[in-house]
């Protein structure tokens, strides 16, 4: 019988050797495919990466260094991290030197967004308010077009981009008639709202409460459109990003504000509970409907 010695050692120390040999090559030239970046991704260190290092692989020409799809330096320097961001440093740290410049904007952004999240918080309360006086499915179902306008906001978002007035500028033209119009509806309704739902007896007019929530929710849709817009110009291209960011934030917690803490205060069963004393329990909630559209 032939025996065969395989020398294992050696072995590991020729396929160590040529994956260093592959990983120097592939280093010398940057990732940009998706392949290359899946590739490269457990090579790259991204405890020095920066504050936020883009997940985008530029492809560089070793001739000229402009690109071939008609794209210079300048407009993809801002893909790159950011080299006055000290690696080193924490998280929060390079967070703030990232966001420097862009702070006062993203907290308006937030704030825009908030207004924008509370009407659509107490719309989405209603059904459940209508609920608890017993109006039935359809009746529900007939309100739930109040919720069209930001499925079609598509067809005048191009409006909203092109017609403004040169005063007040291309993104407060309708940001502000906007943000008054809500303020102007809201205050309406509180004075009316408690004879739509029939709190003097009657059943909820629910067409006519569709009816005059549908311009609510079409003011706030278009202000979106206005805000969206306004954000992509007022923060910089690295941080661009947190528009979306902003967009989700705002209207979540304007949502919350609108919808939850809205129905936990209306719930007597819950203010009796948690925040009232024992001699103090009513049998209403600490607000209304109605105080809580002419509060906001």
């Amino acid at each position: 019988m032939r025996e065969t010695y395989i020398d294992i050692d050696s072995e590991v120390e020729m396929t160590a050797a040529m994956t260093e040999r592959v990983r120097a090559r592939h280093k010398r030239r940057l990732p940009h495919t998706s392949e290359d970046v899946m590739a490269f991704e457990p090579d790259v260190d991204f405890s020095t990466a920066g504050g936020h290092f883009p997940r985008v692989f530029l492809r560089q020409d070793d001739n000229d260094g402009d690109s071939s799809d008609g794209y210079g330096d300048e407009d993809l320097q801002h893909l790159l991290p950011d080299p006055n961001v000290d690696p080193n440093a924490n998280w929060f740290k390079r967070t703030h030197a990232t966001l420097k410049g862009d702070i006062s904007s993203i907290l308006l952004l937030l704030f825009l967004y908030l207004l924008q999240g509370v009407p659509l918080g107490l719309i989405g309360a209603i059904p459940l308010l209508l609920s608890s006086k017993h109006a039935s499915y359809s009746s529900q179902a007939i309100f739930s077009f109040a919720y069209w306008p930001f499925s079609l906001k598509l067809l005048w978002a191009p409006i909203v981009d092109s017609v403004y007035s040169k005063r007040l500028g291309r993104r407060k033209s309708w940001m502000v008639p906007c943000q008054y119009l809500i303020g102007a509806f809201m205050l309406y309704l509180s004075f009316k709202v408690n004879d739509i739902m029939g709190e003097n007896g009657g059943s909820p007019n629910v067409v006519f409460l569709m009816l005059i929530f549908l311009p609510l929710n079409f003011l706030a849709a278009t202000q979106d459109i206005a805000v969206d817009g306004w954000a992509l110009t007022m923060l910089s291209k690295k941080n661009v990003g947190y528009a979306s960011t902003c967009n989700a934030v705002g209207q979540t917690a304007g949502y919350f504000l609108g919808n939850v803490v809205f129905l936990a205060l209306e719930s007597a069963p819950f203010c009796n509970e948690f925040l009232r004393s024992k001699d103090n329990q009513q049998d209403t909630g600490m607000v209304d409907l109605a105080g809580n559209l002419a509060y906001f």
